[in-house]
């Protein structure tokens, strides 16, 4: 390209765009950010979502707006020839994740859910290690991505918005105990079986989830995510040989590069990676396959294939009809 890819934020007052993903957009060498929208906020380029979309100087957007809006401005996008970039979940369900996968097929443009935690190198680094067999055959795996949610207005709290803590922080779970347990989430039979519980917020979101993932073969994974609960954020593989685990295993940073090792024998040990910021690794990756110099890390038939087991999971926790 001849110019810098030029990204503009649909709701740019959210905080995650505010506090991470505006910021990596600004210090990435591959693109600018190109204009900012929001309905509240009068210091943005635009007070409505429709003129940046018709903005020549945006070439893709990033969309952090709340669940149940994903697929309504992935759409207008897509029809506005913008490559996007959304806040994950993709969706709020399946069916509208693949709606939007196919509006941006059709319309020649890239779609990737901004799942950051993925490019942060010492979630690498696990991977890899998992994969090339330290810690022998996956066992199990457990996940916790727990913390207090104080702000009564926020949108999570809302049904109608596509809140509660499975979509929002239930996502940092599932995603590595699958990578862990070597299935492709697109595969509808990846995962045998599902249990959910929740404990309901007043409005009826889940305030908290907890599932458990029969992946066969003698591997299953559990977790937990909250609202409500004390802040923790936890990852721990275990295989035939050794165990792996990781603190703030979700949201980890430039500090965060300690892996650390329980082997068979009782002897312990850290593996140290290396620290990042994950946001803006994940900008310039959406830069390089707008570009077309790279493909799609986590394609959009992996967050759809998620979301099918995020459906089951919500599912599952259901109340029994009487």
């Amino acid at each position: 390209m001849s110019r810098k890819l030029g990204i503009g934020v649909i709701g740019s007052t959210s905080i995650v765009a505010r506090a991470a993903v505006i910021p990596a957009i600004e210090g990435s060498g591959a693109c600018r950010l190109a204009a900012t929208a929001s309905l509240s906020d009068s210091e943005a380029t635009y007070s409505d979502y429709e003129s940046l979309l018709d903005d020549p100087a945006v070439d893709a957007v990033y969309v952090p707006l709340p669940n149940s809006l994903h697929r309504e401005w992935a759409e207008r996008a897509a029809a506005a020839g913008k490559h996007v970039l959304c806040e994950k979940p993709l969706a709020p369900t399946a069916n509208d994740a693949l709606a939007m996968r196919d509006a941006c097929e059709a319309a020649g443009v890239v779609l990737m859910e901004a799942y950051m935690t993925h490019f942060h190198p010492r979630d690498r680094h696990l991977r890899e290690l998992v994969r090339d067999g330290a810690v022998g055959d996956v066992l199990f795996g457990f996940a916790a991505f727990t913390g207090v949610l104080d702000r009564p207005d926020d949108h999570r709290w809302r049904p109608e918005m596509g809140g509660g803590a499975l979509l929002d922080v239930g996502i940092y779970c599932l995603t590595p105990l699958i990578a862990a347990a070597g299935v492709d989430p697109g595969d509808p039979g990846a995962v045998r079986d599902v249990t959910g519980e929740a404990h309901r917020a007043p409005l009826g979101v889940d305030a908290s989830f907890s599932g458990w993932l029969d992946f066969g073969e003698g591997r299953c994974g559990s977790f937990q995510c909250s609202f409500e609960a004390p802040e923790r954020q936890v990852l721990e593989i275990v295989g035939t040989q050794a165990a792996l685990s990781v603190d703030r295993a979700f949201t980890p940073g430039e500090d965060d590069v300690e892996i650390r090792i329980t082997r068979q024998d009782g002897s312990t040990g850290t593996i140290t990676s290396r620290g990042a910021d994950p946001y803006r690794l994940m900008v310039d990756h959406f830069c390089e396959v707008v570009e077309g110099t790279a493909e799609l890390e986590r394609s959009a038939a992996d967050s759809i294939g998620l979301q099918r087991i995020v459906d089951r999971l919500a599912w599952a926790a259901e109340p029994a009809a009487t």
